[in-house]
């Protein structure tokens, strides 16, 4: 007995959002793997990165920039200080802005990234023309959503 299917839509590949949530797990698992060989995790490779670009962001503007929720971005900021990774003036008081800033050591780490990233662009099997559109149209994709 043949059963007639429920879903009235196209097919699954022709489907933009499902194929880039399943995208989104290959790529995700090829970069925690990358930066894990480095020392890090992918939002901890953001945060590093963030603040080499943008020296003395602040916890909320960290966890803007990487889409975290400021209580995480607590947690993940005390983690990189244990780490060597990164400081912060704490005498500026509870409640107040604490902008953090990139160590020798941070710097390194982030360093070190930088094959893993380069791996993994690769890994996507795209030329740089490709990679760019891909990357712009991600981009438009980000910008509506936040």
């Amino acid at each position: 007995m043949s059963v007639e299917p429920t879903w009235p839509g196209p097919a699954p590949e022709d489907i933009a959002v499902w194929t880039l949530v399943q995208a989104s797990h290959v790529v995700a698992r090829r970069f925690r793997e990358a930066l894990g060989e480095a020392g890090l995790t992918p939002t901890q490779f953001g945060v590093l990165l963030e603040l080499d670009l943008r020296p003395g962001l602040a916890n909320g503007e960290v966890a803007r920039a990487v889409l975290v929720t400021p209580q995480s971005m607590s947690d993940l900021l005390v983690s990189l200080q244990r780490l060597g990774y990164i400081e912060r003036d704490a005498s500026a008081g509870h409640g107040r802005r604490v902008p953090a800033q990139l160590t020798a050591d941070g710097r390194a780490a982030l360093r070190r990234c930088a094959t893993a990233v380069e791996l993994v662009e690769t890994s996507l099997g795209l030329d740089r023309e490709q990679a760019a559109q891909l990357n712009a149209l991600l981009r438009l994709v980000l910008a509506t959503a936040t």
